[in-house]
């Protein structure tokens, strides 16, 4: 499934959208009967970011979206 995901440059902080598809990780988990499932987007090209032009994405890189914490 082809989708367009929003991704923060590392450098410059601007916000780039970067066709990707989306696919499920299976990962074993303790116990036999529960199932996880990881959801992972493998960009369709290398991309780079439009206002620094470093690369941000290559195709056979997953990327997974991490929940971030901030401190209070």
């Amino acid at each position: 499934m082809m989708i367009k995901l929003r991704m923060k440059c590392l450098n410059c902080d601007k916000w780039n959208c970067i066709p990707v598809d989306k696919i499920v990780i299976e990962q074993s988990s303790p116990e036999p009967k529960v199932k996880v499932l990881i959801p992972m987007y493998e960009p369709l090209k290398a991309e780079t970011c439009k206002k620094c032009k470093k690369v941000i994405a290559q195709p056979r890189e997953l990327i997974r979206i991490v929940k971030s914490q901030t401190s209070e």
